[in-house]
């Protein structure tokens, strides 16, 4: 009995908790996001994310197509799929916005 008391007080101080983690980390990235301005630089971009705090996930570049490149930056809490899309040209931010994903599910069905 004293193990399911437990359990129960666990699982009301997480919903408390859980909600403030989402607030706290969606406004990182929001912040994060706002501040980025087209033709920053890339060198200022990065030490943005050290200064917030947030998580590249990706920073994909493709020298072939003229130096395009970009970045996706997100919240600590990788259930939250909250993300800030950063597109830039050379070493040149030229477009930044938030995102908020929803996780791609597999529909499988029968061929006909």
């Amino acid at each position: 009995m004293k193990i399911l008391v437990n359990v129960f007080q666990l699982v009301i101080i997480v919903a408390i908790i859980s909600p403030v983690f989402y607030l706290w980390e969606t406004d990182k990235v929001d912040k994060f996001c706002q501040k980025i301005t087209p033709g920053m630089k890339q060198e200022l971009f990065l030490s943005l994310v050290s200064e917030y705090k947030v998580k590249i996930v990706e920073i994909v570049g493709d020298d072939v197509l003229g130096g395009k490149w970009h970045a996706t930056v997100r919240t600590h809490i990788p259930l939250l799929h909250y993300q800030c899309q950063v597109q830039g040209v050379s070493k040149l931010v030229v477009k930044a916005s938030v995102a908020k994903s929803i996780p791609s599910a597999t529909v499988q069905g029968k061929a006909n």
